[in-house]
């Protein structure tokens, strides 16, 4: 699936894009992305869904940059087949779910006829659904890895540090370190990076970012972003005439 992908340095991004632009930076972790195809059977609601379709016109249209680790690719070609395969037992559960509704209202006397003649499958969701995910990444530079992330995230795991102090994720470190590495670097630019995650037990603790990570927040220009509406309504802040 992921066939367009952009690569680049820290450095390069910077020079490129931000240097000139001071964009904002979304960066990404691989379930933000990964939750585009889980939209209707976690959240059940279709505003996320306008949300991220928002998010990704001011990509397009260059109102803020989209980033993510290279790590992330592989994360997403491993996840994809199962995260597809969730996404078609959920379905056919819908169909069968409402087929043996429908009969009962047939039986009752409800309805007369079956209140549709198609199936869900063939509304063909899922492929939407897909397609704005592989627009995104298309949209998205890939930060190229490097050792010192490595090293970064063998530390935080040794010693049960966050982000891995829950459930010990040598990626989530990378991905975090990656993040904090483009935050360190942009330093001197009018720039916000607003890493967006669903891991919510990996940075937070009883509703507050555990203290570790807000230190690593409070020494750079990170915000760490759970809901999909907050991270557009933080970009949109910024493009605000």
């Amino acid at each position: 699936m992921l066939e367009k992908i952009t690569k680049s340095s820290i450095e390069k991004l910077l020079s490129k894009f931000v240097a000139k632009n001071h964009y904002d930076i979304i960066f990404w972790d691989t379930c933000s992305l990964l939750d585009i195809i889980r939209l209707p059977y976690r959240t059940c609601s279709v505003q996320n869904l306008d949300f991220y379709q928002q998010i990704f016109t001011l990509i397009k249209d260059k109102k803020v940059l989209s980033v993510a680790s290279e790590l992330t690719i592989a994360e997403l070609n491993y996840n994809i087949p199962n995260v597809e395969k969730e996404y078609d037992n959920y379905l056919k559960k819908l169909q069968q779910d409402f087929k043996c509704h429908e009969d009962y209202l047939i039986k009752c006397n409800k309805i007369v006829d079956p209140m549709i003649n198609f199936t869900l499958e063939q509304k063909e969701l899922k492929q939407s659904l897909f397609k704005l995910l592989d627009e995104l990444i298309s949209n998205t530079i890939f930060l190229t890895e490097n050792l010192s992330y490595n090293k970064f995230a063998h530390f935080r795991v040794s010693y049960h540090m966050a982000p891995a102090q829950k459930k010990g994720e040598y990626k989530d470190c990378y991905i975090w370190a990656t993040c904090l590495e483009l935050a360190k670097q942009s330093s001197s630019y009018d720039t916000n990076i607003l890493f967006f995650t669903k891991n919510k037990d990996d940075f937070f603790e009883n509703g507050k970012l555990f203290e570790l990570i807000q230190n690593d927040c409070n020494s750079t220009s990170i915000k760490v972003i759970l809901e999909i509406g907050r991270l557009l309504g933080l970009t949109m802040k910024k493009n605000a005439p």
